[in-house]
């Protein structure tokens, strides 16, 4: 038979339960604006019943768990947009950082400088013996290569720029990966009381979540508590131990480059997502193409003018020479060869010997209509098509950018509405709890003065 102090019992677990009940919503209060905190509630359960001649009555009620608020699937789903992120942000970057190196349309660009110095040839082929539109060709072919110079060698620069971020993505990788690895020991031994620990579970999601914006991740919740982080293929962190990646030069186009490598056997690693991976396509793939596409213009200038100027006549009747380096068929090394720079009536203008004869200067100013690049274009079309291939390029990277921010802000919304904390609910929860410890007080109160009665009766 349930005696009087059952309800004494039932008002002291329910006050129990509300004080516990306040400190987690005024927890979640004072958490509403802290990075990566989830919003944690308060699962209680009725006590285990008791049989009296009524029927079966419950013991008032117990508290079961603090639970923590996440969603797992909407989790994977924020890092596997925050990595495509990371990556097409890099992307936009390095393409807007190459449109600002071609310059084009431009007051200084390459295509200008072409243009002069095709017009320049052409002038040429109108006054074959003036001193001073022969110095007009050289000092045009001089901006042209030295255009092509400053171009090659910003496209460089943002190289080495790219190639120093190597390093410090792979310091940050290895920093956050040692900090989860920390955190899932003292989450396996802090859970062994059967608890979770709320507070530790924070800050390994958040750095997770950080870890996604550098690298694409996959995770992998194991049953002691422990997550297992994988880095594309291969496993960065498992339960306590973590994998540490390392830099090497290596050498690729004639430049020594970093590269990222795995643990202790130096595997190569290409990430094919995040910040890392937008940096690593760039600097091995996309930077390399634009340089190639410099070097082809510069190879059709070397190789089309020479040939066509090796077959002309200078003023003083010798013919044979080039008129550019034969050496330099990049853009890196195109200039004009040192006998024009230091005669410029070695010009080869004409194409019979004879003084006034300009027609091999017209000739060379007919190569800008010419088919001499590699995919059987004139090299204005080339470029032309190198620009539009750009444009293009950075259009899809910025219209991707902005897919991947849309989609990522709607699974946040979605993440939030799950763990993140509403003043309003927590307010409204609150008010409840006090409503329902003011009753519970009562009951105490109610079951002592019963029980006064009670002993003053005996």
């Amino acid at each position: 038979m349930i005696g009087i102090s059952a309800g004494l019992e039932v008002a002291r677990k329910a006050l129990s339960a509300y004080q516990l009940a306040l400190s987690v919503y005024g927890n979640n209060i004072a958490n509403v604006d802290t990075p990566g905190y989830s919003r944690r509630t308060l699962l209680l359960s009725e006590g285990e019943g008791h049989e009296v001649a009524a029927g079966r009555i419950g013991l008032g009620v117990d508290t079961v768990t603090i639970r923590r608020m996440r969603d797992s699937f909407l989790d994977d789903a924020y890092r596997r947009q925050s990595s495509s992120l990371g990556m097409y942000e890099s992307l936009e970057q390095t393409l807007a950082e190459i449109e600002m190196v071609f310059g084009e349309p431009g007051d200084a660009g390459l295509s200008l400088m072409l243009n002069e110095f095709w017009d320049s040839w052409q002038e040429l082929a109108n006054s074959p013996e003036s001193q001073t539109v022969r110095t007009l060709v050289r000092d045009k072919a001089q901006s042209l290569a030295q255009v092509l110079h400053q171009m090659d060698r910003s496209l460089v620069n943002q190289i080495q720029a790219l190639d120093s971020e190597v390093e410090a993505y792979v310091n940050e990788i290895n920093g956050i990966a040692s900090a989860i690895a920390d955190l899932n020991g003292k989450i396996v031994a802090s859970e062994s009381s059967g608890h979770e620990a709320t507070d530790l579970r924070d800050q390994r999601d958040l750095l997770v979540d950080q870890l996604s914006q550098v690298v694409d991740v996959s995770v992998y919740q194991r049953d002691d508590g422990s997550l297992s982080v994988m880095m594309g293929s291969e496993a960065l962190v498992e339960r306590a131990d973590f994998v540490r990646l390392s830099v090497a030069s290596v050498t690729r186009d004639g430049m020594a480059v970093k590269e990222a490598r795995l643990g202790e056997i130096q595997r190569a690693i290409v990430p094919r997502g995040g910040k890392l991976g937008g940096v690593l396509q760039s600097r091995d793939e996309m930077l390399p193409k634009y340089r190639e596409n410099l070097n082809e213009i510069a190879r059709a200038i070397v190789t089309s003018v020479n040939a066509a100027h090796m077959s002309g006549y200078a003023l003083d009747g010798t013919t044979g020479r080039d008129f550019f380096d034969p050496t330099g068929i990049t853009a890196e090394t195109i200039d004009v060869s040192a006998i024009i720079l230091g005669d410029v009536s070695l010009i080869a203008a004409s194409s019979d010997g004879s003084v006034g004869n300009g027609d091999n200067a017209l000739a060379i100013a007919a190569l800008r209509h010419a088919a001499v690049t590699v995919d059987g274009s004139t090299i204005d079309d080339y470029y032309g098509s190198v620009i539009g291939s750009l444009g293009i390029e950075s259009e899809t990277a910025s219209i991707n950018r902005e897919r991947e921010e849309l989609l990522i802000l709607e699974i946040e919304n979605r993440r939030e509405s799950v763990k993140g904390v509403s003043i309003d609910e927590e307010m409204t929860n609150l008010i409840a709890t006090q409503h329902a410890y003011e009753a519970a007080a009562k009951v105490v109160n109610v079951v002592d003065e019963m029980m006064q009665t009670i002993l003053s009766m005996l």
